[in-house]
């Protein structure tokens, strides 16, 4: 059990007592915080509602950083990064959307899981050695290079990223990408128009 937060729920008497829990499991509480051995009743109490309201509310102060438990996931199954939409947000080109696919190249497996309301896509290929990665300081997590996504496509077939790729590179150039593609002309039908 987390000794810091039944400390804190113990300063916080007021708060919790009559909302979270009874003034019995409230004894509990200050019994354990001063490391009193508990009686076989109260030991039940643990077991029971309490002991599950104590884990509840762990589960929902360590679900505060999502982007670590991502990190934790994605490097236990060794070299990976991330592309598509999601590299394209963090490289700082995605204000605008919201990516619900977060496509991760990897070398081991294959598949999709549902992660937090998104679903991870797994693509495997046979080496990451010539990628070009960027590693978030704070995460740790591995993004794909704006360069590297494009050459990506060919692994994902996402038309949408490659569509929005090419929006990027013919707005902003070289600032976008290092790489030299022609930027296609699109001729615009005035018929649509009326005209």
């Amino acid at each position: 059990m987390n000794q810091t937060l039944i400390h804190h729920l113990v300063t916080e008497q007021d708060l919790v007592t009559p909302i979270l829990f009874k003034p019995v499991q409230f004894k509990i509480l200050q019994k354990l915080e001063q490391a009193k051995p508990l009686t076989h009743n109260e030991q039940r109490y643990m077991r029971g509602k309490l002991g599950k309201k104590l884990h509840a509310i762990e589960g929902i102060l360590a679900t505060k950083e999502p982007e670590k438990d991502l990190a934790l996931m994605l490097n236990l199954i060794g070299s990976y990064y991330i592309t598509g939409l999601e590299a394209l947000k963090h490289n700082g080109y995605g204000w605008f959307y919201e990516p619900k696919i977060i496509e991760v190249i990897n070398t081991r497996i294959t598949g999709k899981i549902t992660f937090q309301d998104k679903t991870v896509k797994f693509i495997r290929v046979k080496s990451l050695s010539k990628s070009e990665i960027l590693v978030d300081t704070e995460t740790s997590l591995h993004y794909a290079s704006n360069d590297q996504i494009h050459k990506d496509i060919a692994f994902t077939q996402n038309k949408y990223v490659k569509t929005l790729w090419m929006q990027m590179y013919g707005r902003y150039g070289k600032i976008f990408s290092t790489l030299d593609l022609p930027i296609p002309e699109e001729e615009t039908d005035f018929t649509r128009y009326g005209m």
